[in-house]
């Protein structure tokens, strides 16, 4: 945590030199435009949202406190009905692990394999059943990751780049986890990064609220689902040049 704070200071001695030093910077947007905006879902399956999923009971008080489920759902179907696509990422792995470097000491892919968790083709890695696109939706469902990043080995920037997509909202699981991966990877590749928070859970609480309030807004912009959906909306009415 101590680093964390230190980090933070750094940043803000860095923004204050520069206000001394009479430069200036554009003003944030007020509004995104649907057609140049992703909403990238990170993880939203059964083993972290359903009520028989290995982590669930780990994140019920959070669920109930905060509404994330509620939350999530509701921003994906608004976005959807703004014209904003809709992109799921999730991780899952082979029956035997093969893909996997079983010698690696990050303990990341090792726990999956001790756990046998997190396996192609079984429940608990399906989506959360109230984000699966019905009929009409126009959702991306990229396969199954290895890699942390929701970007990770899976097309996702190719995709986003030929719909030429500049704004990326991200939420998910987990804000100290696959979620940060994804925000991380995202600023690196260009992106305007929006993290919302209220549709993002944490593995370790205390560690992700701090990450949310210190570290995330040196890569992303952190909104809550309501505030993202507002500028979506803004620029949803507004006038084509």
């Amino acid at each position: 945590m101590k680093r964390i704070a230190s980090l933070a200071a750094g940043l803000l001695c860095a923004s204050w030199m520069a206000l001394a030093s009479g430069q200036s910077l554009p003003p944030l947007a007020k509004q995104l435009k649907p057609e140049e905006t992703a909403l990238v879902m990170v993880d939203f399956q059964n083993n972290f949202a359903a009520q028989d999923g290995e982590h669930y009971k780990r994140l019920k008080k959070f669920y109930d406190d905060t509404k994330m489920l509620d939350n999530s759902v509701e921003v994906v179907k608004r976005a959807r009905a703004l014209g904003v696509l809709v992109v799921h990422v999730t991780e899952a792995y082979t029956p035997d692990y093969r893909e996997l470097d079983w010698t690696n000491p990050g303990r990341f892919h090792r726990s999956q394999i001790l756990r046998q968790s997190w396996k192609m083709g079984t429940r608990p890695v399906e989506l959360f059943e109230p984000l699966r696109p019905g009929p009409g939706d126009k959702d991306i469902m990229l396969p199954n990751r290895v890699q942390a990043s929701g970007f990770g080995g899976n097309g996702l920037d190719a995709i986003l780049r030929g719909r030429g997509i500049k704004n990326v909202a991200v939420g998910g699981f987990t804000a100290d986890v696959c979620v940060y991966a994804t925000v991380l990877s995202a600023f690196d590749l260009g992106y305007h990064v929006y993290a919302v928070k209220d549709a993002i859970a944490p593995f370790y609480g205390e560690l992700s609220e701090q990450l949310m309030k210190e570290i995330y807004p040196m890569w992303a912009r952190v909104v809550d689902h309501k505030e993202l959906l507002g500028m979506l909306e803004v620029g949803k009415a507004a006038p084509k040049p």
